[in-house]
Order: C-alpha cells, then structure tokens, then sequence
C-alpha cells in the first residue's frame, strides 16, 4: 500500500498507508483521516516518495527476461568454448636454448645443466613436467 502525507491542525505532518480505495474516498470526502487528538487530517501533495514496482506482463518482466538472458549466455560461452578447442589452432612453444631449436625441453634442461649448473636447470622443471604431461 502506498504512503500518504497529511498534516494535522497543529501544524504536525505525518505519513500513513493507505489502500487506493482509502485515498479515493479520502480525496472525495467521503472519508476522514485523523491524528491522536482526534482531529481531521489534511491530505497534502508529497510527489517526493513516490516509487513503482516492476512486474512480469504477458511477455515476461525484467527478471524474467536477464535470467532468460543469462541463461542464454552461459549455453551460448559452453558452446564457443566446444568450438574454439575443435577449431582454433593452439600454438605451442618450441624447444630452443640461445636461438637453436632442441627436440625436447628435457634436452634443454640437460644442456642448461652441463653449461650453467643444476640452479640454472631447474628453471626449466615446469616446461618438462608440462611436455611430459602431452606425451
């Protein structure tokens, strides 16, 4: 129910709810508001609280339509993703130590190992274990 603004004889403004049928008849006469003294409220024009409600018509409301929408979306990024693994071609990163390509990772990390010490080597455990994973 809406809230409506009325303002006692005493100068006292208050707000109340009101059904639609209420303000109706309070507009046309037919019905008095009163404060706690018992004496008959004026409804005054208050458009600053006014506010609305959002529902769902025959096409569906607001909510409905971003859950349609949200649903649509997280199909749609499972289907692209399906596509892109099938489609896309997936560029790999070719063994090399100083420019000069090597069969393996683990052929690098070897060399890398004679040249410059087990510290040096280790950096390249990831890019092993990695190649090791696909084979």
């Amino acid at each position: 129910m809406p809230m409506y603004t009325f303002k006692s004889p005493g100068g006292l403004v208050f707000r109340r709810r009101l059904s639609f049928a209420d303000y109706e008849a309070v507009r046309a006469g037919d019905k008095q508001v009163v404060d706690d003294d018992d004496e008959v409220c004026e409804l005054i024009f208050d458009p600053g609280q006014m506010g609305f409600v959002l529902k769902d018509g025959p096409s569906g409301g607001w909510a409905s339509k971003a859950s349609k929408e949200n649903k649509y979306r997280r199909a749609r990024s499972g289907e692209m993703a399906r596509r892109e693994k099938d489609n896309v071609f997936k560029s790999r990163l070719i063994p090399n130590l100083g420019g000069k390509e090597a069969s393996t990772w683990k052929d690098v990390q070897d060399q890398v190992r004679t040249d410059k010490g087990d510290v040096a080597a280790t950096t390249y455990d990831s890019l092993v274990a990695k190649e090791q994973q696909g084979a």
